[in-house]
């Protein structure tokens, strides 16, 4: 009986064979359950495991311990909507990863739209339908806005239909920037280089003319300080109000000059204003009348007093890490030193002496904001600066409205781009503006002159009624806080 028992479990036991496969069946299985999970949507409350996302660092008693990547897959950064237009004609250096052929098509659809756009506009051109035209041009331009060729054609429509010789220019330019052989760009580059800057060294005498006018005004003016009063406000207001400050110039008004906190605001926008505040009193008690250079340290001072309120750590240092300021990137901080070196060289040079004081504000503007040494309060700094230096040369502090911002970033973009004159056009736009408002202050016209932008009502401008106010008037005398014209 023994012995039958032992043959029955003998005929029981798996064989090695048997044992394999029921193993491989198992994988296989767990396998097919696996594939199967991929198709089946993930609960809300328990998210799925990325592959790849684990990364082992170690092991504890024999279990493995994983860490959490920090970066996504490299093919989920790649942006195909942000160089699908541009891509083909940018330096090869700069092309990423060969492109799906899905990205492909949507280059040469955009590319042929554009061009086949190109093609009405001067069709429409040729039967002198400007209006039809400029619209085709604008569209063909917005698909692909660094083809050369249509760069090149918007600029001849410009030159020749709208008797526009300085915005052709500026697009022969960027024509050439993408191109820089591009046979029809150059031709046309040849023609107007010259005019235009005939016609931009009018514009610099005749600002030179409305200087000259404004500093025949005496000192003791009444109009002239409640100018220079209201411009010191407007000013703060402005520059802050670019880089996102809520408050309002009644607001900003109340704070300078009562120092009484407004209900709702941030403290951080308060400080802001009482940083601008502190910098431009700065400004004025040193280096609108100083004889000598402007130096980094001046540079520093200024910077200190504009985040002294915000950031007073940060105040008046370099940054210590890299930032990026929209599709920008500003030097490494370890190149920050021999940078603003370099600027401190530039902007105590013989050859900026030579230059026109706007055009030598504006390219200092540039430099300082394109190096973008500090942490935060690039722009303002920037500003200041370019202030300092116009004040210095006899003009009033210059204000960029915060209703211009966005043309104020494309015109430094194209700065970027290899082109400045558009911003430095854009800035003595704003001389321009800020010097009529003086003479319109201080004389008897009875016409009135656009604001330099309190608020706007329904998109149209109010008018500047606070420079004629009487001397009773109980809008401040303008002592004190009010900006000095400084001369060199």
């Amino acid at each position: 009986q023994q012995q039958q028992q032992q043959q029955r479990w003998q005929h029981l036991r798996p064989s090695k064979c048997h044992v394999i496969t029921i193993f491989a069946s198992g994988v296989l299985f767990s396998l097919l359950m696996l594939t199967l999970l991929d198709f089946v949507p993930s609960s809300p409350h328990r998210p799925r495991a990325v592959p790849g996302s684990l990364r082992r660092v170690g092991s504890d008693g024999g279990r493995a311990l994983y860490a959490p990547r920090h970066l996504p897959d490299e093919s989920l950064l790649r942006l195909a909507d942000e160089t699908r237009v541009m891509e083909p004609y940018l330096p090869v250096i700069t092309r990423g990863k060969t492109k799906t052929a899905e990205e492909q098509q949507d280059t040469l659809t955009n590319e042929q739209e554009a061009l086949g756009s190109l093609k009405m506009a001067l069709e429409m051109k040729q039967l002198g339908k400007d209006d039809k035209a400029l619209r085709l041009f604008q569209h063909a331009l917005a698909l692909s806005p660094r083809h050369p060729e249509i760069l090149t054609k918007y600029g001849e429509f410009l030159e020749h239909n709208r008797q526009d010789v300085v915005s052709a220019d500026q697009y022969y330019t960027q024509a050439l920037t993408v191109n820089p052989y591009y046979t029809e760009a150059l031709a046309n580059r040849e023609r107007t280089a010259q005019i235009v800057e005939q016609m931009d060294a009018k514009r610099f005498e005749a600002l030179d003319r409305k200087r000259d006018a404004l500093s025949s005004v005496h000192s003791s003016n009444m109009a002239l300080k409640r100018a220079e009063k209201e411009a010191y406000i407007q000013h703060i207001y402005h520059s802050v109000g670019i880089e996102g400050n809520t408050m309002s110039l009644a607001q900003t008004r109340s704070i300078l000059e009562t120092r009484m906190a407004v209900d709702g605001k941030s403290i951080d926008e308060h400080n802001e204003i009482l940083g601008l505040d502190a910098a431009l009193k700065y400004i004025n008690a040193t280096l609108v009348n100083k004889n000598d250079y402007i130096t980094l340290k001046d540079i520093l001072e200024i910077h200190r007093r504009v985040l002294g309120h915000v950031d007073p750590i940060e105040g008046g240092e370099f940054r210590r890490t890299q930032v990026y300021v929209g599709g920008h990137i500003p030097p490494g901080p370890g190149d920050l030193a021999i940078l603003m070196g370099r600027f401190e060289n530039w902007l105590n040079s013989e050859q900026v002496f030579l230059m026109h004081p706007v055009k030598y504000a504006a390219m200092a503007h540039y430099k300082l904001v394109h190096i973008h040494p500090f942490s935060d309060g690039n722009g303002r700094t920037s500003r200041l600066l370019m202030n300092t230096l116009l004040m210095r040369a006899g003009y009033p502090p210059v204000i960029i409205q915060k209703q211009h911002r966005h043309k104020y970033y494309n015109f430094l973009q194209l700065a970027n781009e290899g082109d400045i004159r558009p911003f430095v056009r854009f800035i003595a736009d704003c001389t321009e503006r800020t010097l009529d408002l003086y003479l319109w202050a201080t004389s008897e016209l009875s016409h009135p002159v656009p604001l330099l932008a309190q608020e706007s009502m329904e998109g149209m401008p109010l008018i500047f009624n606070s420079f004629t106010g009487e001397e009773g008037d109980d809008i401040g005398s303008g002592s004190g806080d009010a900006i000095r014209i400084g001369v060199i």
